[in-house]
């Protein structure tokens, strides 16, 4: 009796790009170079089925009725339970989802709907889609308003919708296919609700309890909810805020809840999308309070409208009552406050404080940008309990916001193609990544292109600054490695020092190794030390924050020492980041020199930064000096500048380098760059530059038309061109660097 044969594996996985493919497909992986064409060699990559859509005239009998039939095996690939939620996904069209169920009979990779009920945006002749496995929890809708959008409403259809898509998943904007005495008709959502509250998604599913009901309001005033991305925990944690607060029975009745929340965050952050998203998917009414519509110049009429709308919130609670930029309201009271504003505060606080002892389920939401502008006496429990900080988008909260954002796009973006932009879109916040996929759809439009595609992202970053960096965000030139004549060693030095760590962090963990805080790189002056720095930031694509001393020092008191400590709070924010000191020797000249003033408090401010109880997590400091001697010592020990980097006069090769990289942007005739880099010993590498300049200018007295430089003009300059950088000065940099060794 002959053995049996093993059973044929369906899908077999790629070594090269780690993605499963079907197995009668692999010799076309091949050919294509793991190229990622779903329709010639679906595959299914980090959880998600990229293949095509095929049409059935009908769905098996024992199939529900909203059912994507897909083959078992990708099933178990993708993590798919039977009758479990599957998301679908087709450029141009919108999102479905839809249960899954088993066919055999189908191809391995086939994705198959019923052709009958698919809406107008799904008939098109693009046959790409993408099949993943839904992860949340999706609650029940209480309530849906609908439109017919080619059929005239009849009253009798709203019986038979509530029975015929029961248990089917909507939300705002879906469209239903419904076939009423033979006519196709498309019911769009307009809106829906739910009483569950603890949801980060606008998908719902229709029971036989929820209430249909027709959309009363003209087409052109209905909004759809704008999703946002990369908020989902701070969402989830208000809505347990304010669940809890709205639970006025249980447990929750045994202690007073949080009934007041501040947001604060950069401008553009999106807290005010945050709150609008909030009101848009919670199952309460809201009231909102804006402060130059509720300003009046007649005495007392600022308090009675705000009372109006917070006696308006009681009567209709459960209610949110959003405040936004509450410091125009409640501003921090000072010598220079008006009588007004004093007494619009008050108000404010008085009726704050009356919702909280009427046990009201009314919940307040604040959102500022400045909160240390708003009067301290809201900051306290029992008024605004609780605030929340929106920080700056990390690399994750990006990518999230990005792929939300263009969902909404016609685009050819693969999920890699997200990760490489958001990589270097350090410091963007939400309103800036919004303005990116603007950007980005402008220039797809001039191309005469229908989808935005990866180049044009990048080339969006070039034209959208980082609003998180705008403050002190510099214009850096675009100056490379290669800009820069020699110094290999020293480059690759830094590159360790500064771009590892940021860049390579896990390996770094990894070997259980700490990075440098900072490095100070000292040595004459001309030896390229500032634009060293200005490379590193072109090159390494890092957030760049260049400062000067007299930028730090303010005649006020106190001042300086902020202005320290904004600039390492902002560096925080968008870290990856680099804070460069040029001519460090000014702030971190050595103390004792005389009595105590603004210098020593920036010092200590700043040792403090660089070494105190905040971690500086993923920022490095990088300094340049031409007199380390006068540095202070506690700037140089271990965990501040703990990278002594010396750049020398360049050597031979170094100034062969220099000099040959200048004439390459000369027109030049039979130069001997040799000769000049032999008879040029001690020249600093702005000597260098000069040398060539004053050659150059020259050949030009002689003769206006001259066609280049010649040999000749260099002999003449060396007669009287001297390098200027004293031997006492390099006696105090070898003497620097033996302290260092030996102390």
């Amino acid at each position: 009796m002959p053995p049996k044969q093993g059973k044929k594996t369906l899908w077999v996985e790629c070594e090269k790009c780690n993605c499963a493919i079907p197995t009668n497909d692999k010799n076309i992986h091949i050919e294509l170079n793991c190229g990622k064409n779903p329709i010639k060699c679906p595959y299914v990559e980090a959880g998600t089925l990229h293949s095509w859509l095929e049409r059935c005239s009908s769905l098996p009998d024992n199939a529900p009725r909203n059912a994507v039939l897909i083959h078992p095996s990708v099933g178990t690939l993708i993590g798919a339970v039977i009758g479990g939620a599957l998301e679908i996904q087709k450029v141009g069209a919108p999102i479905l989802l839809k249960r899954m169920w088993p066919s055999k009979t189908s191809s391995p990779a086939a994705v198959i709907l019923p052709a009958a009920e698919l809406p107008s945006g799904w008939c098109s002749d693009n046959k790409n889609v993408s099949v993943s496995v839904f992860q949340h929890d999706i609650p029940q809708a209480t309530t849906v308003i609908i439109k017919i959008k080619n059929h005239k409403i009849d009253p009798n259809i709203v019986d038979l919708l509530q029975v015929y898509f029961k248990n089917n998943f909507i939300c705002t904007g879906t469209i239903l296919v419904y076939y009423y005495f033979g006519k196709k008709i498309e019911i769009e959502v307009v809106n829906v609700k739910s009483d569950e509250l603890l949801y980060v998604h606008p998908w719902f599913l229709l029971s036989e309890n929820t209430k249909w009901s027709y959309d009363q309001q003209p087409a052109n005033k209905v909004k759809k909810p704008q999703m946002i991305g990369g908020v989902n925990d701070i969402i989830e944690d208000i809505q347990n805020l304010i669940k809890i607060s709205f639970n006025t029975a249980g447990f929750s009745a045994q202690f007073q809840p949080t009934r007041g929340l501040l947001l604060y965050g950069h401008s553009g952050i999106g807290k005010t999308a945050i709150c609008k998203y909030l009101i848009d998917n919670l199952s309460c009414n809201h009231v909102k309070i804006n402060g130059p519509t509720i300003f009046s110049k007649y005495f007392g009429e600022t308090e009675a409208s705000m009372k109006k709308l917070f006696a308006k919130a009681v009567e209709s609670e459960p209610c949110i009552v959003l405040v936004d930029e509450i410091e125009t309201i409640c501003p921090r009271r000072s010598s220079g406050s008006t009588e007004q504003e004093r007494r619009v505060t008050s108000a404010f606080v008085a009726l704050l404080d009356g919702l909280h002892e009427q046990n009201s389920k009314v919940f307040m939401l604040a959102t500022t940008s400045k909160p240390d502008a708003i009067d301290p006496m809201l900051r306290r429990f029992g008024r605004l309990d609780k605030e929340i900080e929106i920080p700056v988008p990390d690399r994750i909260r990006r990518k999230e916001i990005l792929y939300v954002l263009l969902k909404e796009l016609p685009n050819r973006v693969s999920s890699n193609d997200i990760d490489s932009v958001t990589d270097l879109a350090h410091g963007y916040v939400a309103a800036d990544l919004v303005n990116l996929c603007t950007q980005a759809s402008l220039k797809c439009i001039k191309r005469g292109s229908g989808a935005i595609e990866k180049d044009d992202l990048l080339a969006a970053l070039m034209i959208v600054r980082p609003s998180a960096m705008r403050e002190l965000l510099i214009e850096v030139p675009n100056i490379r490695w290669a800009d820069i004549g020699g110094l290999d060693d020293l480059k690759l030095k830094l590159r360790q020092a500064v771009e590892w760590p940021l860049k390579h962090s896990s390996s770094f963990r990894r070997l259980g190794v700490k990075p440098p805080a900072g490095v100070l790189l000292y040595g004459p002056p001309g030896c390229s030390k500032t634009m060293i720095a200005k490379a590193l930031a072109t090159e390494s694509s890092l957030n760049f924050l260049s400062i000067k001393g007299p930028e730090l020092f303010s005649k006020f008191v106190g001042e300086s020492e902020r202005a320290v400590r904004d600039l390492f709070t902002k560096a925080r924010q968008v870290a990856p980041s680099i804070i460069f000191f040029d001519e460090m020797d000014a702030i971190g000249g050595e103390r004792g020199s005389g009595e105590a003033n603004v210098h020593e408090r920036v010092l200590a401010q700043l040792l403090t930064e660089l070494d105190g109880v905040v971690p500086l997590k993923s920022v490095t400091i990088l300094a340049a000096t031409n007199r380390p001697d006068r540095m202070d010592r506690a700037l140089l020990r271990p965990g501040r500048l703990d990278r002594l980097i010396y750049v020398p006069l360049p050597d031979f090769e170094t100034r062969l380098q220099i000099i040959e990289l200048k004439l390459s942007k000369m027109s030049v005739s039979d130069i001997n760059s040799h000769s000049l880099a032999a008879r040029t010993e001690g020249f600093s590498g702005a000597e260098l530059q000069a040398l060539c300049h004053e050659a150059a200018l020259q050949a030009l007295e002689k003769d206006l038309d001259c066609a280049a430089v010649s040999m000749y003009n260099f002999e003449n300059v060396l007669k009287d061109f001297m390098p200027r950088t004293p031997q006492s000065l390099l006696k105090i940099y070898e003497e620097f660097a033996l302290g260092q060794r030996t102390g």
